[in-house]
């Protein structure tokens, strides 16, 4: 009879292409807002925004500090650096993996909404929420469209 290999391959392709250039499109914005946020706060080598790793850098010196709870920790470029680092390493692992993606995860959502604050306080959530749900392209569109607003401190 017939074959339909061939036709759900080429349907898979097509899905896999579209969902590329949308991830390519996701990063290209978010580097470049994170690029010009960076220089609009005059951080040096605002450029890392360009490279997979660098980004974290220029997030955790764009936010400074990362709080938990009543704590609040310095150098949070280091926290973001040594997270994602952490992630990599012992992300084989069968439990011990699971619980640092999970956790490094919240982080980083911990982050992203501190940055959405300090440039779109009113939107903050609302932001949070869409780069959830919309992982592959929200936060890339959120950070390019807040790119030239001025931040304020968050409290």
């Amino acid at each position: 009879m017939y074959n339909n290999g061939g036709a759900f391959l080429a349907l898979f392709g097509g899905f896999i292409f579209i969902f590329l250039l949308i991830g390519i499109a996701n990063y290209v914005l978010m580097a470049i807002g994170l690029m010009k946020m960076a220089q609009n706060q005059g951080i040096e080598n605002p450029w890392l925004a360009w490279v997979p790793v660098g980004n974290l850098y220029i997030i955790g010196k764009l936010i400074r500090t990362i709080e938990f709870g009543a704590n609040k920790y310095e150098k949070a470029e280091l926290i973001l650096l040594i997270g994602f680092a952490a992630t990599v390493v012992l992300g084989a692992i069968p439990l011990i993996g699971t619980l640092i993606s999970l956790a490094y995860m919240v982080l980083s959502l911990m982050c992203m909404f501190k940055l959405y604050k300090m440039y779109a306080a009113e939107s903050a959530t609302l932001f949070l929420i869409l780069s959830i749900v919309f992982a592959i392209i929200a936060p890339g569109i959120i950070l390019f469209k807040i790119k030239d607003n001025t931040p304020v401190e968050v409290v």
